[in-house]
């Protein structure tokens, strides 16, 4: 039971993350759902195919202020807080993309897939570098393989939405 509980934890993190999202979204008024994807991720709301920058800028905003978090000592202990706030960002995209009746392809070819496996991640290498006090003999014997080879999935995903993102968009 002890090794299937992270997988549990992380997992509760993540759907509670995005049904609080969507939850969020059914609260919001239309303009402030529109103000906040445009600040954290303006490619939903572009009509056009979002240049590599667009679409590398936000994980690249996620990862410094995941490092920044895990360095920190008092705010390390937070560090899931990012992950799951991502899944709650995630919620809330997903009502307005569901809810634009025309953007049934991009949500479900692009931004559910990619955001599930970004989310997921996040919360994995977040567990492994921070565990919580109740894996203490997880944070002795830490192994940084884990956590690179978590960064380099990540890439890669990152390099593959690259790659996917201008087929989605034509649909």
């Amino acid at each position: 039971m002890t090794r299937s509980f992270p997988i549990f934890y992380l997992l509760g993190l993540l759907v509670i993350g995005y049904l609080g999202g969507l939850w969020l979204y059914s609260k919001m008024q239309f303009n402030q759902v529109e103000k906040v994807i445009n600040w954290l991720d303006p490619r939903i709301l572009n009509e056009h195919i979002p240049s590599g920058f667009d679409s590398i800028l936000p994980q690249l905003i996620t990862i410094f202020l995941f490092l920044l978090f895990a360095t920190h000592l008092i705010l390390k202990h937070v560090i899931l807080l990012i992950g799951t706030m991502r899944a709650v960002f995630w919620g809330i995209c997903s009502g307005f993309l569901i809810a634009q009746e025309t953007e049934f392809w991009s949500y479900a070819l692009w931004w559910f897939p990619f955001q599930l496996l970004y989310c997921s991640l996040l919360l994995l290498i977040g567990f492994l570098l921070v565990p919580p006090p109740s894996y203490q003999e997880l944070s002795k014997n830490r192994s940084f393989k884990g956590i690179g080879l978590l960064s380099i999935i990540y890439i890669v995903i990152t390099g593959l939405e690259l790659f996917v993102l201008p087929f989605i968009h034509r649909l």
